[in-house]
């Protein structure tokens, strides 16, 4: 999957539900910026090398990301369930990275795939009513 498609995958224009909580609106208000520094700061890896590259910058970005998200104050039960989706997303990729670091170059790609496809934070932060997020 292209950093595009990364980026088309976690972009969403559906409507917020009319219940949204104040947390999830402020979530939703953090992933449209930090969106935007994804699709500045990610580009189109091609290569094994450029693919390392990508792995470590979605890792920081989503762990900087995660920081802002976990400081919105009155996070509901669901918002709590978003942020450990997101936990595992970013464990996820740091298991990638150290794939890499240790040489196994198959073992990193089909890693960084199941990380790629892996919907279950976006679909956690839907749930929350943070649809912008994930």
């Amino acid at each position: 999957m292209t950093a595009t498609a990364v980026v088309a995958a976690t972009s969403s224009d559906a409507a917020a539900p009319a219940d949204q909580s104040a947390w999830s609106a402020q979530a939703n208000k953090v992933c449209v910026v930090w969106l935007a520094k994804v699709k500045k700061e990610l580009g189109s890896p091609v290569t094994a090398a450029q693919l390392y590259s990508f792995a470590v910058k979605a890792k920081t970005l989503e762990s900087q990301e995660y920081a802002v998200l976990a400081k919105i104050p009155s996070r509901t039960d669901t918002g709590d369930a978003a942020l450990k989706a997101m936990q595992v997303d970013i464990a996820e990729v740091g298991s990638a990275i150290t794939a890499w670091n240790h040489g196994n170059a198959a073992l990193f790609v089909k890693t960084l795939k199941a990380y790629l496809n892996d919907g279950r934070a976006k679909s956690a932060f839907a749930i929350a009513g943070a649809n912008k997020c994930g």
